[in-house]
């Protein structure tokens, strides 16, 4: 057994999948996330003599690289990943021509040799039984049928967890979608379009959002039926994304 060296804190979480009260799951304290900035500060802190305007633009400009050698149909490997392109669906005859309702492009992402090595090396240290606040576990589109994926403005998505009914004041309590590039960037659900709103479930109207990545938040005073004495709010650690239109014919 590898020697453990890196820890991960994480909370223990009632299994959703049981009604076991003794059995639990466990969620990773995560950080905040790293941006692009974040590992051009990293670098410079390293020593190298370049701008961190400059590391950026580099950074962004492989990035830039290897999302176009991806969609043009090629295997990209680097230190973090390899990934490769991929089709899902059946085809039927082999005339079938590919067809979006049918069959779906996508990328399909393994870990490294130096990541699956260093994974190897992380314990987990239980900080002990999460709170009972708001908790998001998934989140599905209605529309495409996705889950923790894409989001499809004006159309309906089901999110499922544990204490996120909402209730409390509405100018204190509710969902928003916050960009993920521009995190004054927020917009929030009309809860005239939310119908669902269970402990453990929440179905409602995407508004209508700007193509883009987003996080999705919630604040609620809701506790197992009664309000708590302030709002608490929950971060979905998922990223969720609205599609740029599909302007072909």
């Amino acid at each position: 057994m590898t020697k453990k060296t890196i820890f991960w804190d994480g909370w223990l979480l009632d299994n959703p999948l049981t009604e076991d009260p003794n059995d639990f799951t466990l969620k990773v304290k995560a950080g905040n996330m790293v941006t692009t900035e974040d590992i051009a500060k990293a670098l410079q802190e390293e020593g190298t003599e370049f701008q961190l305007e400059t590391l950026i633009d580099i950074l962004n400009r492989g990035d830039r690289i290897i999302r176009n050698k991806l969609l043009a149909g090629y295997s990209v490997g680097t230190g973090v990943f390899y990934a490769y392109p991929s089709v899902s669906g059946v085809w039927r005859d082999k005339n079938e021509t590919f067809d979006d309702e049918k069959h779906k492009a996508g990328v399909n992402f393994q870990l490294s040799a130096a990541l699956r090595e260093g994974i190897k090396q992380v314990g987990v240290d239980v900080l002990g039984v999460s709170s009972t606040g708001p908790e998001i576990s998934g989140v599905t589109d209605t529309w495409t049928g996705e889950l923790n994926g894409v989001i499809t403005p004006d159309e309906v998505v089901n999110v499922k967890g544990s204490n996120i009914q909402l209730a409390g004041e509405e100018n204190e309590c509710g969902i928003r979608f916050v960009r993920v590039d521009d995190s004054s960037n927020t917009v929030a659900v009309d809860m005239r379009r939310l119908t669902v709103n269970n402990p453990s479930s929440l179905s409602f109207r995407v508004p209508k959002l700007e193509p883009g990545d987003y996080w999705l938040e919630l604040t609620t005073r809701c506790s197992k039926g009664q309000l708590t004495k302030a709002p608490r709010t929950t971060r979905f650690e998922k990223v969720l994304n609205v599609p740029a239109e599909n302007t072909g014919d």
